[in-house]
Parts: C-alpha cells; sequence; structure tokens
C-alpha cells in the first residue's frame, strides 16, 4: 500500500476491516496481508499482540474510521 493521507473506501479490497484501538488508532486488517496502523495517514505493519480484550473494536462505518485518519494528521 502506498497511499497516503485521508483513504477512500475504494482503496481497499472489499473484505478489508476497520477497527478502532483505544479510541484513536486506526487499525486495518486485510485477510491474507495482515494488521496495518493509519495513525498519521499513512499504513503500517501492525502487530496484533498490541490488542487486547477491550482495547479495540470494529469501526462502526468506514467513515468513522476515515475520520480517525483524518484527525491524527
Amino acid at each position: 500500500m502506498v497511499i497516503r493521507g485521508v483513504p477512500q473506501r475504494a482503496d481497499f479490497p472489499a473484505d478489508a476491516e476497520f477497527h478502532i484501538k483505544e479510541f484513536d488508532v486506526p487499525l486495518l486488517r486485510i485477510p491474507g496481508q495482515g494488521w496495518f496502523n493509519w495513525f498519521g495517514g499513512r499504513p503500517r505493519p501492525y502487530d496484533v499482540q498490541g490488542l487486547k480484550p477491550g482495547n479495540s473494536w470494529p469501526a462502526q462505518s468506514f467513515e468513522e474510521w476515515a475520520a480517525l485518519v483524518k484527525d491524527s494528521l
């Protein structure tokens, strides 16, 4: 992925999953490719060992997730 800034939904595969960690970290899971941290507007591999019960959850919508990316810029 070479997308920078606030991505569009069409930039991701249909099976991409958008998650939020600790209220302000936008995480992305792409099956078969792994997890990515989008804080700061660019994807970086994310080690899922940082996820613990209760510190992350699925975003309610892509728009909610994208707003966190925008706020992190």
